[in-house]
């Protein structure tokens, strides 16, 4: 998958030079962005990497999934990897960043990451997003099984890069104030940015 680059430039020529936080920041909006895997993806804290449908649920798994059901509380987590390129001849840098995940283009959490990044010169790093949100509120269909089976999907070898997306706006600190992008880029699935509901 090819990398996505960052459009962001214009927005960072009006801010201060000299100083070599801004310069990190700067070259933070030539860097490149690709989306890894989804990976470390428990269902009410069961971990579903082993497995390949709901008939692979143990007794103990099957009453946890009851307890949580029964409360509807069906918390996914998970871990969305993404790669991070800095083709620049100098460190780049950020202080974190809001993001907005989707599944099968359907929005299903909004958040932030406050996480300082800094990618050394001509350096690939490795960033993890950590997602967790309660499925039994976020899908239409309610059914246990059905819900489970949901979130099967999305820790198989190949459904991460066809159905998870995520779109980024990272943002940064400049003389204590939050600047951020003027806009979210998209990584993940076709690339696309799906339209806002």
């Amino acid at each position: 998958m090819k990398y996505t680059k960052t459009l962001w430039g214009l927005l960072l020529v009006t801010i201060i030079a000299g100083c070599n936080s801004v310069t990190g920041i700067k070259n933070f909006t030539n860097c490149e962005f690709k989306f890894g895997h989804v990976s470390n993806v428990k269902l009410a804290d069961i971990d579903l990497t082993d497995k390949e449908t709901y008939s692979n649920f143990n007794l103990s798994d099957l009453a946890k999934l009851g307890i949580a059901y029964a409360q509807k509380e069906l918390d996914l987590n998970m871990d969305v990897n993404m790669k991070i390129k800095n083709p620049n001849k100098q460190s780049a840098q950020l202080d974190g960043m809001d993001f907005i995940l989707w599944i099968d283009n359907q929005e299903m959490l909004e958040g932030t990451m406050n996480k300082k990044i800094v990618i050394e010169a001509g350096e690939e790093a490795n960033v993890s997003l950590p997602i967790s949100l309660n499925l039994y509120k976020s899908i239409k269909e309610k059914k246990m099984a059905a819900i489970a089976e949901f979130a099967l999907g999305l820790s198989s070898k190949n459904a991460e890069t066809s159905r998870v997306k995520v779109s980024l706006k990272p943002f940064f600190t400049v003389m204590g104030q939050t600047v951020k992008m003027p806009s979210y880029i998209t990584i993940g699935g076709d690339q696309a940015m799906p339209e806002r509901k």
